[in-house]
């Protein structure tokens, strides 16, 4: 320990050193001896609060003691009581009337490069003045002092009094940036800056993601949607610990960013189609119900009638898809509705209508009452005609059966005997119904009469029993999403089968499936 007096001139210099002063109880001798002042400063004084001054005992402080007295010789202790109530003498310095400065001030310094181990803890400090030749004290003066230990928490924050000293921590306050996080957790936890209240820097304090959101207070995307976990909370509304908040399969980004999209409402248009599926799958526009401004909404278009959103008209007929269903009730999906021979848009325009039979006049004609009566009265008659025509046929048919198996049986033709069919024999074929020979007899096109799982297997016989799932979309013109059921219901069936090829399907009739692509399981 060194000990310094100061001179008057030295005492200018002094003033521009940190000096913290504590709570003093001076004591004045019957001589005028005072202690005016007990002061600490230095790198190990920590803080000054309520009285008390708290020292790192680690780090090098000064207590300096101001005496005033008149004249004579003294000397200056400084002492501090033990837990076990004994006193520990920390120095002493002596002290001439005869330094003192124009105030009759003199001041004692104690240098301690550390405090002593058994020194750390709450302490009161006392500076004694005492005649030079010994004696009672003349005078005194104590105060509070919290002497620190390294491996101590004086704050309680599982941070040691050393640590916070080093990272610039408050060793008397657990939660130095107010983030609601104590340092010891910020440090040894979660790796974050315990004097920074928000470590990422995205808009939410460390607390807020730690203790309300579950998000990373060290990354700014958490869930690396493509939207700064501050702006997901505090702006979108959206979880920012959950790339698609919605789970309509768009991430909270992209709807955010790409499509101006709900993040938080999986069918931002209503339209009945999720967001997702608009995007990926349909190709329609996610935030307009009608895509295509046919007068349907996509989700009808794709789950209802099976057109295609994305088309106006679907069957190219010259009407858009709403006006066929909602005003002429014609088939959206069918350029000749009724299977006469002319378009849907052909007969609207020309004033006939596009639903009725093959041969109908019924829809072009405007009858009243009496109109209806005599309509009704044909309608019966031909009904009765083809009811008398139907037996007729029937009986000449069994008529004929029974003649060829008759003569068959004559020949030994037992196959003709036992399996010849009405059919047959009135066709006189081997069992096909019998056909007209063309259209311009009043029927529709065969084409038109085909349902969906026999085009695609015509499709597929004209390919030798193998097409891309593509081509089967651009030969039956129908949308991607009705194609992809028509399959996958004829796969469920058994009558196609589904072979992955990476980002698209080969449809291959069972008995056209590639070798490689054979289930070992399969019969040879």
């Amino acid at each position: 320990m060194a000990v310094k007096r100061i001179s008057p001139v030295g005492w200018v210099l002094v003033a521009a050193l940190l000096v913290v002063a504590g709570g003093v109880s001076p004591v004045v001798a019957a001589d005028g001896v005072e202690v005016r002042a007990v002061d600490h400063s230095g790198a190990g004084v920590v803080a000054t609060e309520n009285g008390r001054t708290y020292v790192a005992s680690w780090q090098p402080s000064t207590v300096s003691v101001t005496v005033a007295a008149d004249s004579g010789d003294y000397e200056v202790c400084l002492q501090t009581g033990l837990d076990d109530g004994s006193t520990m003498q920390l120095g002493c310095e002596p002290l001439e009337s005869a330094g003192a400065n124009a105030t009759g001030e003199q001041r004692v310094d104690f240098a301690f490069t550390a405090w002593p181990v058994n020194a750390t803890g709450d302490r009161t400090l006392t500076a004694v003045v005492r005649p030079g030749g010994g004696g009672e004290p003349v005078a005194q003066a104590s105060h509070g002092v919290t002497v620190l230990a390294p491996a101590g928490d004086a704050d309680g924050d599982n941070l040691g009094n050393r640590d916070e000293l080093d990272r610039g921590t408050d060793v008397l306050v657990a939660d130095t940036d107010t983030d609601g996080v104590p340092d010891g957790e910020e440090v040894n936890r979660y790796e974050t800056d315990p004097t920074n209240t928000d470590t990422d820097g995205d808009d939410l304090s460390d607390g807020v993601e730690i203790n309300e959101q579950g998000s990373n207070p060290t990354e700014i995307d958490t869930d690396g949607d493509g939207l700064e976990d501050g702006a997901e909370v505090t702006t979108h509304g959206t979880d920012p610990t959950t790339a698609d908040t919605d789970g309509d399969g768009l991430d909270d980004g992209a709807e955010v960013n790409d499509y101006e999209t709900n993040p938080t409402a999986t069918d931002t248009d209503g339209d009945g189609l999720e967001d997702g599926p608009e995007v990926n799958v349909h190709e329609t526009n996610p935030t307009a119900a009608d895509t295509d401004g046919d007068g349907l909404e996509d989700g009808p278009e794709v789950n209802r009638y099976e057109t295609n959103p994305t088309e106006a008209d679907t069957d190219g007929d010259g009407l858009d898809d709403g006006r066929e269903v909602n005003v002429i009730g014609t088939d959206p999906n069918r350029g000749d509705t009724d299977g006469d021979g002319r378009g849907d848009g052909a007969e609207v325009e020309a004033g006939s209508d596009p639903s009725a039979a093959p041969g109908s006049v019924v829809g072009s004609l405007e009858l009243d009452g009496d109109g209806w009566l005599l309509v009704l009265a044909v309608a019966a008659v031909a009904v009765a005609l083809l009811v008398v025509g139907v037996r007729v046929r029937g009986s000449d048919a069994r008529a004929r059966l029974s003649d060829v198996r008759s003569r068959a049986t004559d020949r030994g033709d037992e196959t003709v005997a036992n399996g010849a069919s009405a059919d047959a024999v009135q066709t006189g074929g081997s069992g096909g119904a019998a056909r007209p020979e063309s259209a311009a007899d009043g029927y529709p096109d065969a084409e038109e009469l085909l349902d969906d799982e026999t085009r695609v297997l015509r499709l597929l016989d004209g390919n030798g029993g193998q097409l891309r799932q593509s081509k089967v979309v651009e030969g039956t013109g129908w949308s991607k999403s009705k194609v992809s059921r028509v399959l996958s219901r004829m796969a469920e069936e058994g009558t196609v089968t589904k072979i992955n090829l990476g980002r698209e399907n080969l449809i291959a009739r069972p008995e056209n499936v590639p070798e490689h692509a054979r289930s070992p399981f399969d019969e040879s």
